[in-house]
């Protein structure tokens, strides 16, 4: 069981995000906006807060983001490169003719804080902001997605330096989405800006990539997606093996059926690729899986990773808990177009945590889950290789159960601990130590982790 403990401390901070959607931080809704003010700011950034309030009048409101890295209402960025941060500001006003979120860059020039420029728009919220160099003038520029890509309403707009390096100009996109990503994906060094869309009409899913040129948009490539999903629910951007960038794409196609895709931009064809789409089907069903899992790194390595849900053996599929699934995480590898498992839980959500499954039980466990003692308690699987569902579950291997403060200090003697929290203690015991699948004391804590721990 060596590099168990290495592999599930690094797998911890992922799975913090882990429940439905893998959304982690806070979504204020347009009516928490209308009724949250920022404290009004003192000292240096004063006077940013005081020309917003002159150029958008009483009774403004802040506008959040609701999705992507940056959710702050008013957000810091260098965008001249001149190691001074400038403010870019989101707020609506309260005159009843502009009903449309506004943007303002504001920069300080000889000791004051000054507008680079102010743009009007017709959307009522704003999905995100991303900075980049999406035109290869070696600035970052400000790429925001406005309404809602999870709602069909969106568009985009591309905020950069005009030629006085003074004041700020817009570029629109006339190009709604579903997910929005700024990154690297051609190895250039610089951004360009990637966009997947659901099946709207006459419409077909599909994948773009966009750069600005000559402050016009130009559009490098696209490919077709999944024609059958409902719902980009995730885009994960990064590195998807050690020398290929990428996207994996997370979509629900009904209520109990999801998919990840893959796109990514290949530098031999330079074209825009979805290598696991089916032309004749027009869907992706390798990755096809019954639970709301969306991709992420989650072992750490910078890689992402895209998971892949079975049911145990043994175990019915309707009502049935995810403590029932394995969950095998994998990576995409471009060179041999082939996915290659990297690890495998089972995660309690119901009593918080999740367990990272050793190789050694491979094809060989189930788990039965009872709810009113909190105990998952995970058995060997007798049954022939080539034909699991014919078998039946034998030796129990390993029992986690979750106990109060008082019912651990009234004695447990045939448990051991695995971690307390919030006045409980989760503990474990090997009902088979001489089993051959049998687990480690220490092996068992290695692999155990809470949802929620930090």
């Amino acid at each position: 069981m060596k590099g168990i403990r290495k592999k599930a401390a690094a797998v911890l901070l992922s799975l913090l995000c882990m429940l439905p959607l893998g959304g982690c931080g806070v979504l204020l809704s347009d009516d928490t906006e209308a009724l949250m003010r920022p404290p009004r700011p003192t000292g240096e950034k004063a006077g940013i807060h005081e020309l917003i309030e002159k150029t958008a009048g009483d009774g403004f409101t802040f506008k959040y983001p609701t999705s992507g890295e940056n959710r702050s209402a008013i957000l810091m960025q260098d965008l001249t490169n001149d190691g001074v941060e400038e403010a870019i500001a989101l707020y609506q006003k309260a005159d009843a003719s502009s009903a449309g979120v506004n943007i303002m860059f504001i920069r300080k020039k000889d000791g004051v804080w000054t507008s680079m420029g102010s743009f009007a728009t017709s959307a009522s919220q704003v999905d995100k902001v991303m900075f980049g160099d999406v035109n290869e003038d070696g600035l970052p520029e400000t790429v925001v997605g406005w309404g809602s890509g999870q709602s069909g309403v969106s568009n985009i707009s591309v905020y950069s330096l005009d030629g006085t390096g003074e004041k700020m100009e817009e570029t629109e996109l006339d190009q709604s989405y579903s997910q929005l990503l700024v990154m690297d994906f051609d190895g250039d060094g610089f951004e360009e800006i990637f966009t997947a869309s659901v099946t709207v009409g006459d419409q077909p899913a599909q994948a773009r990539l966009f750069r600005l040129r000559s402050g016009a948009i130009e559009i490098l490539g696209s490919c077709p997606i999944d024609s059958a999903v409902t719902s980009i629910v995730s885009a994960a951007g990064g590195l998807l093996s050690a020398n290929q960038t990428g996207v994996l794409l997370d979509g629900a196609k009904t209520a109990n059926t999801f998919v990840t895709e893959v796109v990514y931009w290949d530098r031999v064809k330079r074209e825009l690729v979805s290598p696991l789409w089916d032309p004749v089907t027009q869907t992706v069903s390798a990755t096809a899986r019954s639970l709301n899992i969306v991709s992420r790194d989650i072992n750490g390595d910078k890689i992402l990773e895209l998971p892949m849900v079975n049911l145990l053996p043994g175990t019915p599929a309707q009502n049935a808990p995810d403590s029932a699934y394995l969950t095998d995480w994998h990576q995409y590898d471009a060179e041999t177009n082939t996915i290659v498992r990297v690890m495998s839980m089972v995660t309690n959500s119901t009593d918080g945590y999740w367990f990272l499954i050793p190789d050694m039980w491979k094809n060989q466990i189930t788990t039965e889950q009872d709810t009113s003692i909190r105990t998952l308690t995970f058995r060997r699987w007798n049954a022939p290789q080539e034909n699991l569902s014919e078998g039946q579950a034998g030796e129990k291997l390993l029992e986690i159960r979750v106990f109060t403060t008082k019912q651990w200090d009234a004695g447990q003697e045939d448990y051991f601990k695995l971690v307390d929290s919030n006045n409980l203690v989760y503990a474990a015991r090997l009902p088979s130590p001489e089993s051959s699948l049998s687990m480690s004391e220490n092996d068992v804590r290695n692999s155990f982790k809470l949802l929620t721990q930090e």
